[in-house]
């Protein structure tokens, strides 16, 4: 047996800091340890010269990145089609691991039913040293409302009137759903979808209310079928009322027990959301929020005009646009930065908001004996960060990887973390 001894460093966990206080990973397993008995069984010392660990940053709403769009194959891609993806797949994720997130959920936005054959198989949950992550896909769609379509494309659109036996044709059969999707975001008032909230729960899916025109009561139904998140809190959806709260309402209703209440995704870019109603939505109910970056292929590449499908895309900066349109084209701000914009608008400090992207997020999913946590037994996925939420170094089960968040001149000094914590 031989261990890792991560020291002079604090932890981040819980929603806590943990001061000067050791982390150990086993380098067998690759998973974090309990300190082993044996002090000659630590065949390696890193000191992290006062920088905090926290667990690995989880994404559960990505659409695509550095180029590579997550629902690019259709059904006249070929085996070569495939391949050459699959290629391109690998040297994207390994580009995103250097932003600190160490597992997402590849988003497949909506799509006809020969599509998902060929593409979910590629998003099966992995578990990989030099690369991020799938914790499986997120299916975005096609069962959502056309007054809700953002940029989806709606000659895809259908409804789930054919209950589990549509359901599966859509999405390519019972194995492809079970094994290969995490998620599944979909508007409850499309008519049979809220029936088939609790089979799609049975196929160890997670179900999201999101591209909708449900009012609060067929919300509050959905909750009860089994529905346990919502798809980016605000955007593609009813916006509240004081009489009529809507979706907005569901994050902290009184009509169902608390452990109920779902949890939910927010785009924290300061483009899709106020940061006054992002600090709102926190504040509401800290404990169920999971930022996300919605974020689309064009996260990493220059500004301009970018063709997708039969639209155009305008990218400046961070914002995302379809050409002609004030229409809002999914995102291009990544994780680390959204975390520190929730510290500032939301005025709280680091262990909190990495909390939204660590243990909520793995909570939210059902992953939280694996990543999301510095537990004993979860994967040594870890960031390194300094007290202003800036990433300067990622570990993938224990293996160092280069940030690309940050350059390392900027790594903050231990006499620094007590005054800014």
């Amino acid at each position: 047996m031989s261990y890792t001894r991560f020291t002079n460093c604090h932890l981040i966990d819980n929603g806590e800091l943990y001061e000067f206080t050791d982390l150990y990973v086993d380098n067998n397993t690759r998973k974090i340890s309990k300190q082993p008995r044996d002090a000659n069984q630590i065949t390696r010392t890193i000191d992290l010269h006062g920088q905090i660990i926290a667990p690995g940053f989880i994404d559960i709403q990505n659409n695509g990145i550095y180029g590579l769009n997550f629902s690019s194959l259709n059904e006249h891609s070929t085996k070569e089609d495939i391949k050459e993806f699959q290629r391109f797949y690998r040297d994207a994720m390994t580009k995103y691991l250097s932003t600190g997130v160490t597992s997402l959920c590849p988003t497949v936005t909506s799509n006809f039913p020969s599509v998902y054959p060929k593409v979910l198989p590629l998003y099966k949950r992995s578990r990989v040293p030099h690369q991020t992550d799938s914790l499986g896909a997120h299916l975005e769609g096609p069962f959502i409302n056309l007054k809700k379509k953002g940029c989806h494309p709606p000659e895809t659109f259908v409804d789930a009137k054919g209950g589990e036996d549509k359901l599966l044709e859509v999405y390519g059969g019972k194995d492809n759903l079970l094994e290969n999707v995490c998620i599944i975001t979909a508007a409850p008032e499309i008519p049979g979808v809220l029936e088939l909230i609790p089979y799609i729960k049975q196929q160890n899916c997670v179900f999201s209310i999101g591209h909708t025109m449900t009012d609060y009561q067929r919300g509050v139904d959905a909750i009860e079928n089994g529905c346990t998140m919502i798809t980016h809190l605000y955007n593609a959806m009813p916006q509240p009322h004081h009489r009529n709260p809507g979706v907005v309402g569901l994050i902290n209703t009184p009509k169902v027990s608390p452990e109920k209440i779902p949890y939910y995704g927010l785009i924290c870019d300061g483009v899709h959301i106020d940061p006054s109603m992002i600090n709102m939505a926190y504040k509401s109910n800290p404990i169920k929020c999971v930022l996300v970056t919605d974020a689309m292929h064009l996260i990493g590449l220059p500004d301009g005009e970018y063709k997708w499908d039969n639209q155009v895309i305008v990218k400046t900066g961070d914002r995302l646009y379809l050409k002609g349109t004030d229409t809002l084209a999914g995102a291009a701000t990544t994780l680390p930065h959204c975390v520190r914009n929730l510290m500032k608008w939301a005025n709280i400090g680091l262990p909190e908001a990495v909390k939204t992207v660590t243990n909520n997020a793995a909570l939210s999913i059902g992953v939280e004996h694996e990543k999301g946590f510095l537990n004993e037994g979860c994967d040594a996925d870890l960031v390194i960060l300094n007290q202003e939420g800036f990433v300067t170094k990622v570990y993938k089960l224990g293996s160092e990887i280069v940030s690309s968040d940050i350059p390392q001149s900027r790594v903050s000094s231990d006499s620094k973390i007590r005054a800014v914590l």
